[in-house]
């Protein structure tokens, strides 16, 4: 009796309505949670991928932005490239620069007493493409003018000199010709690669 029961109570209009309603749902549960889910993980996660890769692509368009930058300020200075690689050889070309200390001293019309060069070493190339320097110690003679004219002549001049040490004395004979003459003490630095 309760099978008919149940039968009677299954085939009952109220009865399929709710089996109608549950089978959708189970059906309709069964398609959210394994056809739509994957679908929106799939959607957030190409999401947040498209935005990472824009970032990344922005990066790099700034990168490729700065190496145009700077190769269109490498072409605009490529003809003075050659005035860099006069400034500081790659070897210290001493002879060069005595040359230039003489031919401004000869100009500036100042006495060259004693030329000392100092600090240079010839052998060591463990240190390429580091910048080096050696110097030459001058102690001459002359006025005041003469030596601001040697100065800037040094300064003119295509090689790259500096004079990290100057010392202006007064020379202690009494005369009057010698009394405007200065004891000039002096180093140039002179540099390589």
């Amino acid at each position: 009796m309760e099978k008919s029961n149940l039968i009677k109570q299954l085939s009952d209009k109220k009865t399929k309505d709710y089996t109608y309603t549950v089978a959708f749902f189970l059906l309709f549960s069964f398609f959210v949670f394994y056809v739509i889910r994957p679908n929106l993980i799939t959607v957030f996660e190409i999401k947040t991928k498209i935005k990472k890769l824009q970032e990344i692509d922005q990066l790099y368009a700034d990168q490729i932005t700065k190496i145009i930058e700077v190769q269109a300020a490498f072409e605009n200075s490529r003809e003075d490239l050659k005035l860099l690689q006069e400034a500081i050889s790659r070897q210290p070309e001493v002879n060069k620069v005595l040359f230039d200390v003489n031919v401004s001293t000869d100009e500036s019309k100042l006495i060259a007493e004693r030329i000392v060069i100092s600090d240079i070493n010839l052998k060591d190339k463990g240190t390429a493409n580091k910048l080096r320097s050696f110097i030459i110690n001058l102690n001459l003679s002359g006025n005041f003018e003469d030596t601001l004219a040697f100065i800037r002549k040094i300064y003119n001049q295509r090689r790259l000199k500096l004079i990290p040490l100057l010392e202006l004395t007064r020379q202690t004979n009494q005369s009057t010709q010698s009394a405007e003459l200065l004891k000039i003490k002096l180093e140039v630095e002179g540099f390589y690669l």
